[in-house]
């Protein structure tokens, strides 16, 4: 009876390991061929929103086990370093929104973080999930579901984080994105790109508010020929008032969705919520003011506006009415 018993066990394990191997690679497979037809949805810090409500700790590792429940594509994860140099998953550069502690991350060591616990950032209720390592996140995203690491460290520091990602056979799920803006921007990136032993997926960020033409746009295509740029679209300046962009600006205009896909790439575009309470004014994600907020009641002109200006990758604090939504209009 042991020996059944052990055989099915062994069987299961078998055909989840399949199960899990082959979801990874059908997401691979929408990654490393942009079309219109799939739809890539990524979770912003992981899936801790659902209908305007906070539901679980933003980056903790339940949130992103549930946008694995989900079907979610990626997770968009961010990651600091504590003072002994262990990489852990952390928004802000103190622990006093999202945990019951105080202090900044590189003031506490590694046993320190561990000691603290994430919070319920509307009620400051305390939960019983801790700020996750790196390491805990590659195990658990193995085989299952890829993740934008948003580094909030200097690109020198980010080898290692790519070397463990190597070491634990997640390379390839791992996308590491950077500001590329300016020449010395996009310069640091190839850098970092050519100093590391291994391949690595590098999204470079463009922000319509900061590049000075087209020219950095057309730069960022030649010199790092990206699988995917992330086009930050702010509030257009137009005469009549308007708030919402009508085109998508010079990020989604037809130059820069002919280049894009000449190099067979993804535009990213986020319709992250606008919440001041989560940075600094001049920081927020604009999103041309089509975004999630707009989106959970008119998503013809949220989602399938970007949609429809060439978008093949949109980052959501809604993943789950998103993936909902579009395999509805069939986009998934």
């Amino acid at each position: 009876m042991f020996k059944i018993r052990l055989f099915w066990l062994t069987v299961t394990l078998v055909l989840s390991s399949y199960a899990h191997a082959s979801h990874i690679d059908t997401v691979l497979k929408h990654w490393n061929k942009p079309s219109n037809n799939y739809v890539f949805v990524v979770a912003h810090r992981a899936a801790f929103m659902e209908d305007g409500r906070i539901i679980l700790p933003e980056n903790s590792l339940p949130a992103i086990q549930y946008a694995i429940d989900l079907g979610v594509d990626m997770v968009e994860l961010d990651v600091r370093a504590t003072k002994d140099g262990r990489f852990v998953i952390l928004h802000d550069s103190t622990v006093d929104r999202t945990t019951n502690g105080t202090g900044k991350i590189a003031d506490l060591t590694y046993e320190e973080v561990q000691q603290l616990r994430l919070i319920d950032e509307v009620t400051g209720d305390v939960t019983e999930h801790i700020i996750p390592s790196l390491e805990e996140v590659y195990t658990l995203i193995h085989g299952k579901i890829m993740v934008n690491l948003d580094p909030k460290l200097d690109l020198e520091a980010l080898g290692e984080t790519l070397t463990i990602a190597n070491d634990m056979g997640v390379l390839s799920h791992i996308i590491l994105k950077g500001k590329s803006d300016t020449p010395e921007q996009r310069e640091k990136i190839q850098r970092l790109i050519q100093s590391l032993p291994f391949e690595v997926d590098f999204m470079p960020m463009l922000r319509d508010k900061k590049i000075s033409s087209f020219a950095d746009i057309t730069a960022t295509y030649e010199l790092l020929k990206p699988s995917a740029v992330e086009m930050v679209v702010g509030i257009p300046d137009y005469e009549d008032g308007s708030y919402l962009t009508k085109d998508g600006g010079v990020l989604f205009s037809p130059e820069t969705r002919k280049i894009n896909k000449a190099y067979n790439s993804h535009l990213w575009i986020n319709t992250l919520y606008i919440d001041a309470l989560r940075g600094r004014l001049e920081a927020l994600q604009w999103n041309g003011g089509r975004h999630d907020i707009l989106g959970l009641k008119y998503p013809v002109e949220v989602f399938d506006f970007w949609i429809d200006h060439g978008a093949s990758v949109i980052q959501t604090d809604e993943p789950k009415f998103l993936i909902e939504y579009l395999e509805k209009m069939q986009k998934r």
